[in-house]
């Protein structure tokens, strides 16, 4: 992701307008010990017939963390939504009666990657989800539906009726998918010079164009990513089982893109930024509790006479499989050819020769594309499919869902931001197929807060229920020599939190609170910084806390560095005890 707007400089305490106490950051506010439980999804199959395996009990597995095995403190076993047995950590078993027992509901939130999507994709999904809801929603399912299209957009949220759900599909169509004309505009005019036998001449021509291209791959992905991100955070505290569908191809897909010749593959290489984003996304979307399902419309096969299954060939023949066993993932031969937004165009129309004796980077980029997909899906024990018959494939992917175990453990680490594995073994059962998240990310609590501000942010959200304000001071902007967009301006903000609004509990001779003020920039092309964001407890002298609700505010002092050009830049204020949000967006033309 390209970092067009940064945000820096330490954010400083500044003193409130009444004598209260100084704050001090190191103060903590002592409560009850947080348990680290971590909850773990798991199918398990028959390799034969490939139906579901019941009636298993804790004793049956084993749970792996990073190479140490965990003991097993809570067990169920859900059937249709139903947890029909659970066990308890001291072994005590509680069986459903009749089917009546806890239920477990079905968050599945549909995300449409309109940003990369051909429109003919885009259709076949809307055409798939139509058909599979034709009849309505089932009994105990809530349904989602979020757009990006350069913008984040909820057009369904959380809802149960089958009407809401398939007008909000209707929507979909008429949204101008700004981003596959602005992809396609691109791939065109770099396409447009001839290629060249003369590494001579053309060698440090065809690296730049290649630069340029993948530049602009790692900004869309991206955005794509950060909406991906924001869609989970948002979702993170929806109730029961979390499904994330994402039709996406994974990033630009095109039979077209800058050319190198065998010899040059020997001299520069090839990287791929957005393999470390989508590891990112998978690992999260663990962490916050998502089963998650790439779903590819365009399909499996190229016009090109290059094999660009080539390099994951056992994850697809994998994939194959479990399409038998299984029933989960559907694949079929669609023809992936370059496209406008208004359906495909030859290979020979894009600018390329797929006879040629030469190496393309689109070949390896659909290679690469294919299997980010599949590793992503994977890391959350959910799948990649690549198909034309959507509802058929969504069809087999929920009923995949109505039996499976959950298992969990009391990890002894929290939130300290490390990435770890997750093993599930079965004893003695080499007949049976295990699936489930394969590794997850222990975010820090403070790390998913800002994540779900910048959520907020990224869907629009400006309310402003615990009424801060922002002042301004005078920028100052300054040039930076020989740097790409070298105009720098640091503008320094005072953020204003009226006490009257916060929850803070007494504590002793004080009473304490604590807020989270995060801070996130967006330029005018959708360029996205990283979050900055800052924990700062507070604390009032208990004989001064009247008069501080009554007239004062606490005020906290930051700078904020941007580019030059529009620059937009969220200012987000979370209450941690009150758990309410404010957010206020401000527009600078620098």
């Amino acid at each position: 992701m390209k970092r067009l707007v940064v945000i820096c400089a330490a954010a400083l305490l500044s003193s409130a307008p009444l004598p209260l106490t100084a704050q001090d950051a190191s103060q903590q506010f002592i409560g009850e010990a947080t348990v680290n439980v971590i909850e773990v999804p798991v199918r398990v199959f028959d390799r034969a017939t490939g139906e579901p395996v019941t009636g298993l009990g804790p004793e049956a597995f084993r749970i792996i963390e990073s190479g140490t095995e965990q003991t097993i403190s809570n067990f169920s076993e859900i059937e249709d939504k139903i947890a029909v047995r659970t066990v308890s950590e001291e072994g005590v078993e509680i069986r459903a009666d009749d089917g009546v027992g806890i239920t477990k509901p079905l968050e599945i939130i549909y995300f449409f990657d309109l940003f990369l999507m051909y429109k003919t994709d885009r259709d076949r999904a809307i055409e798939g989800l139509e058909s599979l809801y034709a009849d309505g929603i089932p009994e105990g399912e809530s349904v989602s539906l979020v757009v990006f299209d350069d913008a984040l957009e909820t057009l369904v949220d959380r809802s149960d009726d089958r009407r809401e759900l398939l007008e909000g599909i209707d929507e979909l169509k008429y949204i101008r998918a700004l981003g596959i004309n602005q992809r396609i505009t691109f791939t065109e005019g770099l396409s447009d010079a001839p290629v060249t036998n003369d590494r001579d001449t053309g060698f440090y021509e065809r690296r730049q164009r290649n630069t340029e291209y993948m530049v602009d791959l790692e900004r869309k992905i991206g955005q794509v990513g950060n909406a991906l991100l924001a869609t989970m955070a948002r979702y993170a505290r929806a109730d029961g089982r979390r499904i994330l569908v994402a039709f996406t191809p994974g990033y630009p897909k095109s039979d077209w893109s800058p050319t190198y010749y065998s010899v040059d593959f020997l001299n520069a290489a090839v990287e791929y930024p957005q393999e470390d984003l989508w590891r990112k996304i998978g690992h999260e979307a663990s962490d916050l509790g998502f089963t998650l399902y790439t779903v590819d419309t365009s399909g499996l096969t190229s016009p090109s006479q290059s094999d660009v299954t080539s390099g994951i060939t056992d994850s697809v023949a994998a994939m194959q499989r479990d399409a038998i066993t299984t029933g989960v993932t559907a694949i079929t031969g669609q023809r992936s050819q370059f496209q406008s937004p208004d359906g495909p165009s030859s290979s020979q129309a894009a600018g390329i020769d797929p006879t040629e004796d030469s190496q393309n980077l689109g070949q390896w980029l659909e290679r690469s594309r294919k299997y980010l997909l599949i590793s992503t899906a994977e890391a959350t024990g959910g799948n990649a499919v690549f198909t034309g018959d959507v509802a058929a494939s969504m069809d087999k992917i929920l009923s995949s869902l109505d039996h499976y175990y959950s298992i969990g453990y009391t990890a002894e680490h929290i939130g300290d931001g490390k990435v770890y594995e997750i093993e599930v073994e079965l004893e003695n059962q080499p007949d049976y197929r295990v699936v489930h998240r394969t590794a997850y990310v222990d975010l820090p609590a403070s790390t998913r807060a800002a994540q779900a501000l910048r959520s907020e942010m990224l869907f629009g959200g400006d309310a402003n229920p615990l009424g801060i304000r922002v002042e301004l001071g005078e920028s100052d902007s300054r040039f930076r020599l020989g740097a790409a967009g070298s105009k720098r301006v640091q503008i320094p903000m005072k953020v204003k939190i009226p006490y009257s609004r916060l929850m803070m509990v007494p504590r002793g001779d004080v009473h304490w609170g604590k807020v989270q003020i995060t801070f996130f920039g967006e330029d005018s092309s959708g360029n996205q910084s990283e979050l900055a964001s800052f924990e700062q407890p507070i604390t009032v002298a208990a004989d001064r806390y009247d008069e501080a609700v009554a007239r004062g505010y606490f005020s906290y002092s930051a700078t904020v560095e941007v580019e030059g050009g529009e620059q937009t830049v969220y200012v987000g204020v979370q209450d941690t005890l009150g758990d309410r949000t404010s957010i206020l967006p401000y527009t600078f033309e620098n």
